[in-house]
């Protein structure tokens, strides 16, 4: 399954906030983006237990506000 997760940072801790997202294992893709949002996640889990783990692990994360996840059935 694909999963879109969405996230406030504090401000100009974007870019930090995505180097260290890119290191968990699960995580496709990572952008920077300009908006409501202020990165992007893109990632592949097998399940939704494996999801809320990385999930959990992205709102422990210094620098992160708020977190919003989509669920794109494959």
């Amino acid at each position: 399954m694909t999963a879109y997760i969405l996230l406030k940072t504090v401000i100009a801790k974007e870019h930090e906030v995505a180097q260290m997202l890119r290191e968990i294992e699960g995580v496709d893709e990572v952008k920077v983006v300009f908006g409501e949002y202020d990165v992007v996640v893109k990632a592949q889990v097998k399940s939704v237990k494996e999801l809320d783990e990385i999930v959990t692990k992205i709102r422990k994360m210094d620098g992160v506000v708020a977190t919003s996840t989509l669920i794109a059935p494959d």
